[in-house]
């Protein structure tokens, strides 16, 4: 049986169709990688526009935040400000512009400010004048700034609590800046409650703002800018170029200005940039906490393109180029796989090796943590999470199985005093990225009870970012002995009405304990020029000379000197200060100097006191043997007994008045007092008697000898002559204020019937005339009764009285009949 022929095109046909195979297999080979290469390419722009979307948004997240930080911290420099200013005047704030220039620096933070001085405040009075300010010093006063918008849009009656203003170039200091300003408040000018009195202007200065704000941009392309809601440009992190303040402002139909207001309907919009008419993809946001200010995000089309191209470049030159790679495929992916086995081993060591070194890290760590008793710390303010370490736990004395972490327990651990001071340093790190403090906490102990600890806390803040929350990082360290040690020297330094310091020469700075504000009545600031301008003028040549001597001189280390500081109330304080002086040993140059003031102010005036008190002696002694001369020259020489008795009289009367005013230091004695020392001798037990009667009257000490010498004589003549010298004799002495002069009327009754007056005078009399009227310059009246003699005298009253128990006008009773023309 024959077999069916073959088809002779059969096998061309069989053979083309495997060519035709081939060559689709062939072309789908190569097409494969063009056609994912097409596919991948779409995908990764719509994934550029996704990137781009979240990336503007998380930008103007960011700068949202900064922003809404930076402004409300503005907002409480304002109020600091106004703190600081309550019920003053414009008059007072003026006469005290540079006290209140250095507050509001310090109020501003332009001390702190690592990056030039970023934030001033201005204070205006109703009329737009400057009172004070925080850079300027004095102010312009001459130079209204009334035509500022941020001194016009906060007068009205239903004038917002805060104002931005648009940018404006410095006038003094050359620089861009926008302000927020809100009215002064609590002031002291006597206007009615919430009338217009003027504004705290705050400034925010762009080339610090800018900077800030181009931190924030993911990349290259990236704009952030802060646009006020009527379209007034803020800042930008790229800047304005060239353009003036006053072109600072987005066109009225400005898409921009569209898209703002419908920032809470849309996520992206695209346009033309009004500032650079660069095309870009923006985001709006506008500033939490009724700020009238929004945030634009946005990144140029050309870096999104050139971002899609760079991530589909590679894609595209492998599709190219697959063809002649899966040639080499095979052989290639032998060779890669030894190389990445050889470099798998390599890399097993390489980890294991690190692995041991941060393990061995990781135990060095805890053992230093352990020896310096820190204690590491984390805290998420917005979520209120709070981590501690083990030695946190261990510096409160808290078991982590009975007590968990938490702001609040560690909030009841510290000292109630201290509890305000921590929160207040909390708050500045959570505005300005760090912190720095010292308190007391309450560590529980062992077997019940807690100790008194001293904790440093040191934190740094870490804003919310790349999906992780804002973050407070820190670390505490026990500083309770450290603390003790310098309470201990503060103590000594106390006791000794001191204070210690020490001097870092090459710095130049100068940290005192204790004692300083005491001795001076107030701070001053820590460099050696601020204590210097305080030493007195006849003692600062040699005080500087003493320590350049001590600092220059290798063989001298110490230092000792007695000099006047100048006090707060404008007095003089002596100090006695010894130190000695610390030298590099390599050159010999002095580097620092350590010693001790002492307050020795009551040991000079003590001395001085001394010195004037035997002067004062050595006067009073003389004046006393002149006296005793006199009386040896005036009394007649009848015989020497009478000579005698008269003269031991009279020097027992001027012992007495000397004793008197020992007493009091010469600084007069009282009348009464003189009284009853010159007539106690001459009294007895019973009879002859004496009544005294007059008010507290205090003579000075130059009228205190005089006067006991003329009572004496007086004394002495009534027991010769007159009712002392009778049993029933009576002596009636009274005093008194009146008309500027020191009465006396002395008055006896009782002795022997005087017939008329003595035909002369005797020498007893005329002592008494010449003390009276020549030695204290007053008035005598000698009247001779029947009943016996009455005697007048008056004395100046400036000149004899130092106090007296009644006004001038004299007593309410007691006699007034002295026979006085």
């Amino acid at each position: 049986m024959q077999g069916t022929p073959a088809d002779p095109t059969a096998e061309p046909v069989r053979a083309a169709s495997v060519r035709l195979s081939m060559r689709l297999a062939l072309a789908a080979v190569v097409m494969a990688p063009l056609l994912l290469a097409a596919a991948f390419s779409l995908e990764a722009w719509r994934g550029a526009w996704r990137g781009v979307e979240t990336d503007v948004a998380r930008m103007s997240d960011a700068a949202e935040q900064y922003a809404r930080r930076m402004l409300e911290g503005q907002i409480l420099r304002i109020h600091r400000a106004n703190d600081l200013l309550a019920g003053l005047s414009d008059e007072e704030i003026r006469a005290r512009e540079a006290e209140f220039h250095e507050a509001l620096r310090d109020v501003a933070g332009e001390r702190e400010s690592r990056s030039g001085e970023n934030f001033y405040l201005f204070i205006y009075n109703r009329d737009g004048y400057a009172l004070a300010s925080s850079n300027v010093l004095p102010v312009a006063a001459n130079r209204p700034m009334q035509d500022r918008e941020f001194n016009q849009a906060l007068r009205g009656p239903d004038a917002p609590p805060f104002h931005v203003s648009p940018v404006y170039h410095g006038r003094d200091t050359q620089r861009l800046f926008a302000t927020v300003t809100a009215r002064r408040a609590r002031t002291g000018n006597g206007l009615p409650p919430d009338t217009y009195d003027g504004v705290v202007n705050a400034s925010l200065y762009l080339d610090h703002v800018n900077p800030a704000l181009a931190a924030l941009a993911t990349g290259p392309g990236d704009v952030i800018t802060l646009v006020r809601e009527d379209g007034a440009l803020l800042a930008r992190s790229s800047g304005f170029g060239d353009r003036a303040p006053e072109d600072l402002w987005l066109r009225p139909d400005s898409w921009m200005l569209a898209a703002m207001r419908r920032a809470g309907e849309q996520k992206l919009a695209s346009g033309a940039s009004n500032v650079d008419g660069v095309e870009r993809a923006t985001a709006f946001r506008r500033i939490g906490g009724g700020w009238p200010v929004y945030v634009i995000a946005s990144r140029a089309h050309s870096a999104i393109l050139a971002g899609w191209a760079r991530e589909v470049a590679a894609p595209v030159a492998i599709a190219l180029c697959c063809f002649l790679l899966l040639l080499l495929l095979a052989r290639g992916i032998v060779q890669r796989q030894r190389a990445l086995e050889a470099a798998n081993l390599g890399l097993e060591r390489r980890v294991a090796e690190r692995t041991r070194a941060l393990a061995e890290s990781e135990r060095l760590t805890r053992l230093a943590q352990g020896a310096a008793q820190a204690a590491p710390w984390s805290w998420e303010p917005e979520t209120g999470v709070v981590h501690w370490s083990p030695e946190m736990f261990a510096l409160l004395g808290l078991d982590p199985a009975e007590v968990a972490a938490g702001f609040d327990v560690f909030m009841d651990c510290v000292h109630p005093e201290d509890k305000l001071r921590l929160r207040e340093a909390l708050e500045l790190a959570l505005r300005e990225g760090s912190m720095s403090a010292e308190f007391r906490v309450f560590r529980r102990r062992p077997g019940g009870g807690r100790e008194e600890r001293w904790l440093l806390c040191k934190g740094h803040f870490y804003p919310a970012g790349h999906g992780e929350p804002a973050t407070l990082f820190g670390i505490d360290l026990d500083v309770t002995e450290s603390r003790r040690s310098i309470e201990r020297l503060e103590a000594a330094a106390t006791a000794m009405q001191g204070f210690v310091y020490e001097w870092d020469l090459p710095g130049a700075s100068v940290t005192r304990i204790a004692g300083a504000a005491t001795l001076l009545g107030e701070d001053i600031p820590a460099t050696p020029e601020a204590w210097t301008e305080r030493v007195h003028p006849e003692d600062r040549e040699r005080v500087e000379a003493e320590l350049d001597g001590c600092m220059a001189d290798p063989l001298r280390d110490r230092y000792s000197m007695e000099y006047r500081v100048r006090r707060a109330d404008g007095g003089w304080a002596w100090a006695w200060d010894r130190g000695r002086v610390y030298r590099d040993p390599g050159t010999g140059e002095a580097t620092r100097a350590l010693g001790g003031a002492v307050d020795i102010t009551g040991r000079r005036l003590a001395e001085e006191r001394q010195t004037l008190l035997m002067r004062e002696v050595d006067h009073r002694g003389k004046n006393a043997l002149a006296v005793v001369k006199a009386a040896l020259r005036l009394t007649p020489i009848n015989d020497a007994a009478s000579f005698r008795k008269a003269i031991e009289g009279r020097v027992d009367a001027l012992a007495q008045a000397q004793s008197l005013l020992a007493e009091t230091n010469w600084s007069g004695t009282s009348l009464r007092m003189v009284l009853e020392g010159t007539l106690a001798p001459f009294l007895g037990d019973t009879a002859p008697r004496a009544e005294l009667e007059g008010p507290p009257v205090t003579l000075t000490a130059t009228v205190t000898q005089p006067l006991g010498m003329a009572l004496h004589e007086l004394a002495t003549n009534a027991t010769k002559y007159g009712a002392l010298s009778s049993p029933s004799g009576l002596l009636r002495v009274s005093w008194w204020l009146e008309a500027e002069e020191l009465r006396l009327r002395w008055e006896e009754r009782g002795g022997p019937r005087l017939p008329e007056a003595p035909a002369r005078k005797g020498f007893g009399s005329r002592v008494v005339d010449m003390t009276i009227r020549g030695q204290l310059g007053g008035r005598m009246e000698w009247n001779w009764g029947e009943e016996g003699l009455v005697v007048g005298m008056a004395v100046p009253g400036r000149r004899s009285v130092l106090a007296s128990g009644l006004p001038a006008d004299g007593p309410q009773d007691g006699p007034r009949d002295l026979a006085l023309g």
